[in-house]
C-alpha cells in the first residue's frame, strides 16, 4: 500500500485518475483509506480480513462524511472486527436489496411474483404500497410492523382528505400481509380485524358538457404526455392504466384500431378497439420517445408507463375550473354519452370491454361476435358529438 498521512486538505486536493480508479492510505489507522474515481468521487473505506478472508467496507462519501467521522467509525469497525465481527457481512445483511425481510424488498417481492402474475390492476397496488407505505417502513422488518402502524398510516390519509384512496391503500396493504401469512413470514396479518375506514360508495360523477370541454381544452395546453393521455382517454373510454401503457405494436393507424392483450387489461380477453380520425391524428402526432411504449416513464423507459397523471390532473383542475372529479369519471362521461346518443347497451359495454351485464358469463364464453363495426359506428358517433361541443361552446 501507498501510505499518505490524510488530511482535508490533503483530501479536497486529490486528483482523480485518468481512467478506472486508485486508492490512497491513511498513515494512522490500519487498513483505512480514501477511494477516488475518474469521476472525483471520493469514498472513505477499509480493508481488513474476518474469518481468515480480506474483506472491504465502504463508509461513506466525502465530503457528506468528514474525515474525523470517518476514522472513527474505521476504528470502530475493527473494534468490532477483534471481537469476531464482520461490518461488511453486517451492513450488506442491513442492505434492504439483501434482506427479504426488509420491508421494501418484501414489498417488491410481492409485486413481482404475486399481484403481477394475478392482478390485471397490479400497477395501481403497486402505485399505493409506494406511496403510502415503502417510503415509512422501507428499512423496517416486516415482522415488526403492528397493528398501530398501519392504522396511523391509514388515518394519516383519511386527514388529508381522501378516504377513498384510505380505503384502496388498506386493501393493498391488506393483500401483502395476507401474502406473508400465506408464505409463513407471519403467523398473523396486523391488519385483520382492521375495517375500511370510509364506507364505500358507487361513484356517479358524469362531466356536463361545459365541464368535459372545460376539461378538453385544459389538457389541451399541457404538454407531453399528460394532455394527450387525457384526450385519448374521452376518446376511447378506455381505463387509465390501459391509455397510459399503451404500446406502439398494438396501435394499427392503417386500419384505425388499437388490440389491448389480454393481459394488459382488465378483462383478461383481447379487445380490439376501433379508433376514430382524431384518436388516429392525436397518436400519430406523438412523439416516438420509445420503442415500445407509446407514453414511457422517463427513467424506466420501455418497462414501465409513465406516471405523474396526478400531478397533471391537479393542474387541468385549476385551469379548467372544474372540480370533484376523476380520470376515471371521464370512462362513465363516454358511456352515459353514448347512451344518450341512442347506442345500444351491449354495443356500448363492448366499448368499454366491461365482462358483466351481457356479456357475464356464458354469453361472454360463446358470444365470439367482436361488434368491430358497431363500436366503430358508436365511436365515430361521440367523436362527432364531442366535436360539435367543441366548435359550438367555444363560440361562446
Amino acid at each position: 500500500m501507498t501510505q499518505a498521512p490524510l488530511t482535508d486538505v490533503a483530501l479536497r486536493k486529490l486528483p482523480p485518475p485518468a481512467s478506472g480508479s486508485k486508492e490512497v492510505w491513511d498513515g494512522r489507522v490500519p487498513g483505512f483509506g480514501v477511494r477516488i474515481s475518474a469521476g472525483g468521487t471520493k469514498s472513505f473505506i477499509l480493508l481488513y480480513r474476518a474469518n481468515g478472508k480480506p474483506r472491504r467496507l465502504t463508509l461513506g462519501r466525502y465530503p457528506l462524511l468528514t474525515l474525523s467521522e470517518a476514522r472513527k467509525a474505521a476504528k470502530e469497525a475493527l473494534t468490532n472486527v477483534a471481537r469476531g465481527a464482520d461490518p461488511a457481512a453486517e451492513k450488506k445483511q442491513a442492505n434492504p436489496a439483501h434482506n427479504p425481510l426488509v420491508f421494501e424488498t418484501f414489498a417488491t417481492a410481492f409485486i413481482e411474483k404475486y399481484a403481477k402474475p394475478k392482478n390485471k390492476d397490479w400497477r395501481e397496488t403497486h402505485r399505493l404500497l409506494k406511496r403510502e407505505f415503502v417510503t415509512p417502513w422501507a428499512g423496517r422488518d416486516i415482522r415488526e410492523i403492528s397493528k398501530a402502524d398501519v392504522t396511523a398510516i391509514i388515518d394519516g390519509i383519511v386527514a388529508r382528505g381522501s378516504p377513498g384512496a384510505a380505503n384502496h391503500a388498506l386493501a393493498a396493504i391488506r393483500r401483502l400481509f395476507n401474502w406473508a401469512v400465506e408464505r409463513g413470514v407471519l403467523e398473523l396479518s396486523p391488519v385483520q380485524g382492521l375495517k375500511p375506514p370510509a364506507k364505500t360508495n358507487a361513484r356517479d360523477r358524469v362531466l356536463n358538457d361545459e365541464e368535459l370541454v372545460a376539461v378538453w381544452n385544459a389538457a389541451g395546453d399541457e404538454a407531453y404526455p399528460f394532455g394527450a393521455i387525457v384526450h385519448l382517454l374521452i376518446l376511447t373510454g378506455q381505463r387509465r392504466g390501459e391509455v397510459a401503457g399503451m404500446r406502439w405494436c398494438d396501435i394499427d393507424t392503417k386500419a384505425c384500431t388499437w388490440s389491448l392483450p389480454g393481459e394488459l387489461n382488465k378483462s383478461g380477453r383481447m379487445h380490439i378497439l376501433p379508433l376514430t380520425d382524431t384518436a388516429v391524428t392525436l397518436i400519430d402526432a406523438l412523439p416516438r420517445m420509445d420503442q415500445t411504449l407509446v407514453f414511457p416513464s422517463r427513467t424506466t423507459a420501455s418497462i414501465n408507463p409513465v406516471s405523474g397523471l396526478g400531478k397533471a390532473k391537479a393542474r387541468i383542475d385549476e385551469a379548467s375550473g372544474v372540480d370533484d372529479w376523476r380520470l376515471h369519471d371521464l370512462r362513465r362521461t363516454v358511456a352515459t354519452g353514448m347512451a344518450r346518443l341512442k347506442v345500444p347497451p351491449h354495443v356500448v359495454e363492448k366499448v368499454l370491454n366491461h365482462s358483466s351485464g351481457t356479456f357475464s358469463g356464458v354469453a361472454g364464453v360463446y358470444n365470439r361476435f367482436g361488434y368491430v363495426d358497431e363500436m366503430r359506428e358508436a365511436l365515430e358517433l361521440w367523436e362527432t358529438h364531442l366535436l360539435r361541443l367543441l366548435a359550438t361552446l367555444q363560440k361562446r
